[in-house]
């Protein structure tokens, strides 16, 4: 399983304790890819924990960042002015808080509820604290060098390249600077109207410290900054940024050369994508917080987790995906709760990174217990039908009273399927159970009827068991020479309307016995008074 083997190879090339660290720009709303690599880094550091060795996993909100773009679901014109200041002192056009703390803590209220409990901190209090100041002060001192760094790593060639920029005391900008001069003790700065498209400087010109929230780092040095500054030893990063000649290896060169530090485990992750869009919190597309609409926590850890992190995910919520998804989840969950057999050494090496892949994407403090899975397919169905009371259905099938546990599963699978139901299901999924005979029943064969006629002899006498009655369909289609289109159909048509439906077995089992036996009787033709 991809977590543990990426656990070995960092306990082989790195030594505890393991600082793992995450970060992200709250510029907007986060985009599903960042949230792919906050549970990516919580997963790594539960099995560096789960080693015994000591842990630190923290997550940064970079936002000194300056605002660089508008996201499109807010007002632009509150924000225009703003531009290039930073985040964290752009206010929320909705109330108390910047910016910045909107974004954040909506982001951190998601990758919480997926699970992720990293230690938070902002760039904006480490530079005021002066944490920075040491980075700061060796970028000023070297500046040159790393601008070297730069344009020999990345190829550019921009004049005005510099790994400092400076909060202009005049109009609040920290994206419009230019460093002239340092001194030592202070810089020397100019606000440019024309140093970037996405903003205006106001021009002025002056003299201040750096220090304490002076001045920050430019993105590629200050990552490195703060690999020194934690002493990081495992960060990943989306696959834009660890391409050749990108940030990353620029961060690294910085990293090494200029700050004397080791270069963190790299951990490459693919885009997540979701309907075949690459995702941009500041382009708009589907957000962190919009997925959990569509999936519950558990499910969208999972997501995360079972795919290999060097592969793109493209979730389309339409069709089959979701089904298919739960169906995953709970063969990972037998797996794990040792009711998967494996009958070959290979089956048993996928049984236990199934296994693995439940427990990663087990998102709770306590130990996973065994707890009751209905699939999501017959909840779907159950959920349409409202005289069918779903929890003793689903205690049917266990054969034993449903535990605390189990309601919770049951509750949170129904609530997922009215969800999925109104918005992203496929119209075959949607059923109702006609009051009246469908009038449908006119087209069905005489061997057909003739199935109907045999399955309600059986039923009066038989309990109503799923299972029993896929057989008994089977067994009747076998006998009267039906297609399995043609039998099923049949059952549909006469309680649906129409020739396809839920896994039949299930879809009587869910009704009244009764209401089941008389209405195959009545499809069948024959005479009702047959019918108990």
């Amino acid at each position: 399983m991809w977590v543990d083997l990426l656990v070995e190879q960092i306990c082989q090339e790195r030594t505890a304790p393991y600082v793992v660290n995450d970060a992200w720009t709250p510029s907007g709303p986060a985009h599903v890819g960042s949230l792919r690599g906050v549970i990516l880094h919580d997963a790594v550091a539960r099995g560096l924990r789960d080693r015994g060795h000591p842990v630190d996993f923290l997550y940064g909100f970079d936002d000194f960042d300056p605002l660089d773009g508008i996201p499109p679901s807010i007002p632009r014109a509150f924000y225009e002015p703003h531009l290039g200041r930073p985040l964290c002192q752009v206010p929320w056009h909705e109330g108390a808080g910047s910016f910045a703390d909107h974004f954040a803590a909506e982001f951190e209220s998601v990758f919480r509820a997926v699970g992720c409990r990293p230690r938070t901190y902002r760039t904006s209090e480490l530079y005021r604290r002066g944490e920075f100041d040491f980075a700061l002060r060796l970028a000023l001192d070297r500046a040159a060098e790393i601008v070297a760094i730069e344009r020999e790593i990345t190829g550019s060639r921009r004049a005005e390249r510099h790994p400092v920029q400076v909060l202009c005391e005049e109009c609040g900008r920290i994206g419009t600077t230019v460093v002239l001069r340092w001194d030592g003790e202070q810089v020397e700065y100019e606000c440019r109207p024309d140093k970037v498209t996405w903003a205006r400087g106001c021009g002025h010109r002056g003299r201040r410290s750096p220090f304490r929230g002076g001045a920050k780092l430019t993105y590629r040095t200050e990552w490195a900054a703060k690999w020194a500054l934690f002493g990081v030893k495992v960060e990943g990063a989306g696959k834009d940024h660890m391409t050749r000649g990108g940030s990353h290896d620029t961060a690294s060169a910085v990293a090494r050369r200029v700050f004397g530090v080791s270069v963190p485990f790299p951990i490459p992750y693919e885009f997540f994508l979701v309907g075949g869009r690459k995702m941009a919190s500041s382009r708009g597309g589907v957000s962190a917080r919009e997925l959990l609409e569509v999936l519950r926590p558990e499910l969208v850890r999972f997501l995360v987790v079972r795919a290999y992190y060097r592969t793109a995910i493209d979730f389309d919520p339409g069709g089959e995906t979701i089904p298919r998804l739960y169906d995953e989840y709970d063969r990972a969950a037998a797996a794990y709760f040792g009711e998967l057999p494996a009958r070959t050494p290979g089956e048993e090496q996928d049984v236990r990174d199934l296994a693995r892949t439940f427990y990663y994407a087990w998102l709770k403090p306590d130990p996973p217990r065994p707890f009751v899975r209905p699939r999501f397919s017959k909840v779907a169905f159950w959920v349409q039908m409202p005289h069918v009371r779903v929890e003793e259905l689903v205690q049917r099938e266990k054969g034993a009273p449903l535990s605390d546990a189990d309601r919770e599963e049951l509750a949170a699978r129904a609530q997922d399927a009215r969800r999925w139901l109104a918005r992203w299901a496929p119209a075959w999924y949607h059923i109702a159970v006609r009051d009246q005979l469908p009038p449908e029943v006119d087209r069905l064969s005489p061997r057909q009827r003739e199935l109907l006629r045999q399955l309600a002899r059986r039923l009066q006498t038989e309990a109503v068991d799923p299972e029993k009655v896929q057989a008994a369909i089977f067994a009747l289609r076998s006998e009267l020479g039906l297609s399995s289109q043609e039998a099923f159909g049949a059952v549909y048509v006469a309680f649906l309307g129409k020739d396809h439906g839920p896994q039949a077995g299930s879809l009587l089992a869910a009704l009244d016995r009764d209401f089941v036996v008389r209405r195959l009787y009545e499809a069948s033709g024959e005479p009702v008074s047959h019918a108990p």
